[in-house]
C-alpha cells in the first residue's frame, strides 16, 4: 500500500498539504516567534488517528508539553 493510500489523498492533495506545511515551517524558521505550534497543529488536525499535538510530540519525539 502506498503512502497516498495511507493518507487517503490524491497526488495533488498531498502535494498541496505538504507545501502548505513547508511554508509554515519556512516562515517559522525565519521568524521563530511566529506560528510556534501551527505546523504540528496542522499535522494533528488532519491525521488519520485524530491525535492531539501533545500525543504527536510524545509518541514521535518523547517530548512532554509544559
Amino acid at each position: 500500500m502506498s503512502h497516498l493510500d495511507d493518507v487517503n489523498h490524491t497526488y495533488f492533495q498531498h502535494l498541496r498539504r505538504a507545501w502548505k506545511i513547508a511554508f509554515i515551517l519556512f516562515i517559522h524558521g525565519l521568524f521563530p516567534e511566529i506560528w510556534k505550534t501551527k505546523a504540528s497543529d496542522e499535522l494533528c488536525q488532519k491525521n488519520k488517528y485524530n491525535s492531539s499535538r501533545a500525543h504527536l510530540l510524545k509518541a514521535m519525539y518523547g517530548i512532554e508539553e509544559k
